[in-house]
Parts: C-alpha cells; sequence; structure tokens
C-alpha cells in the first residue's frame, strides 16, 4: 500500500510538472516567434485551421498543370500571410474569421478563375479586371476597373456561377454579357453597339502572376 501511495504521489508530481500542451500547427511551434504564432500554436481551434489552410493551399497549386496558376497562388498567399500578421497580431477572434475566409478562397470551387486580369498597357492605360470570391455565396465577383484609378472609376460589376465551359454569362444594366476563361486568360464579350460595347464588341485580359485580386487594396 504504501508503495502505490508513492507512485501515485509521483505521478501526480510529474503530472502537474508536465509543460503546457503545444498545438499541432502547419509550422513548427517550437520555433513560434511572431505573436500570430503564439497566438496559433497556443489554441486549439486557431491551430486546426491552420493546418486546414495548409492543406487546401498545397492542393491548390496543383489546379493548373502550367502556365502561371502557381506563381500567382504563391504570391497571393504570401501576401495573406503578411495581411494576417499585420490586422490580427494575436487577436484570437481575428485569426479565426481570417483564416475561415482563407479556407473559403482556398477551396472555392471558382478558385482556378480567380486573379487580376489586365488588358492593353495597364496601369498606363487600358482596363482590368478583379476576380475575387462571391461571399457568402457560391461563384465569383468581378470588377472591370480603367486603370490606373481603381477609385470611382468601375466600368461594371458581376457576379455568378461560372459553368463546365469556362464561361460566365450576366446582365449589365440591360446589356448582356459573357466572360469566357481559359487558363490565365478571360475575354469579355459584349453586344454590338455603342450602350453596351465597352469601346469594343470583345476585350482579351491575361492574369497577372504577381498580383492577388485583393494586393492594391
Amino acid at each position: 500500500m504504501v508503495r502505490h501511495a508513492c507512485w501515485a504521489g509521483v505521478a501526480a508530481l510529474l503530472f502537474f510538472a508536465a509543460p503546457a500542451t503545444t498545438w499541432a500547427a502547419s509550422f513548427d511551434c517550437a520555433k513560434a516567434g511572431s505573436p500570430t504564432e503564439k497566438a496559433i500554436c497556443k489554441n486549439a481551434s486557431i491551430s486546426k485551421l491552420d493546418e486546414q489552410v495548409a492543406v487546401a493551399f498545397k492542393a491548390a497549386q496543383s489546379l493548373w498543370p502550367a502556365g502561371n496558376w502557381s506563381t500567382f497562388i504563391r504570391s497571393e498567399q504570401r501576401w495573406w500571410l503578411k495581411d494576417r500578421d499585420r490586422n490580427c497580431k494575436a487577436d484570437i477572434t481575428c485569426l479565426k474569421q481570417d483564416y475561415e475566409r482563407r479556407l473559403t478562397f482556398l477551396t472555392h470551387p471558382s478558385l482556378k478563375w480567380m486573379g487580376r486580369y489586365v488588358g492593353g498597357s495597364c496601369p498606363k492605360d487600358g482596363v482590368y479586371l478583379d476576380v475575387t470570391p462571391s461571399y457568402p455565396d457560391a461563384g465569383i465577383g468581378v470588377e472591370l476597373y480603367i486603370c490606373p484609378n481603381s477609385s470611382g472609376n468601375m466600368l461594371l460589376q458581376a457576379e455568378g456561377d461560372v459553368d463546365a465551359s469556362g464561361r460566365l454569362k450576366f446582365d449589365d444594366a440591360g446589356c448582356p454579357r459573357v466572360l469566357a476563361f481559359t487558363q490565365d486568360t478571360a475575354t469579355l464579350s459584349s453586344p454590338k453597339g455603342d450602350r453596351c460595347a465597352l469601346g469594343t464588341d470583345s476585350r482579351v485580359f491575361r492574369r497577372d502572376p504577381a498580383k492577388s485580386p485583393y494586393l492594391t487594396e
């Protein structure tokens, strides 16, 4: 009986002397240096979200086998990490919301179409498209701007689901338009006529791999 009591006492001492649990994350918590990383490692739910985002990001890089896609999505992920650290720091509520939004973005059915598409020689002239997730519904949001001033110079705004052939059809103030996506390009077609054509019946935009939809916002 005495021996059992001694072992029980040792076990209790070991239990209380054990270090606090460090939750797993997509990075080494032993090397966590920033307030954001430390907060992630100390919170089980945020740490799980961090792992889910890491898995989703890895999968997202292979959505397109070639072209500028992997460059674009890696650049976009680096921007998001910097923005996460700058905006949230160790705020758990902020981190949770940010990670949930990020997971929605990386697992979005229309992810492969997202990005900034440039037509003409933007920002000197021409126009550009920002293609982003449409929250909270499935689909994408499309914003077409005149370069270089994005404030107050939006030409059109639309949202919807891209069909299996890569086409998004939408109505813009009585002008039916079609946005056709292929790898790293988007072609906007408009009805003929001065009222609807935006200066041309068809315009081709190319995705800029170095800029995310939110990079300059």
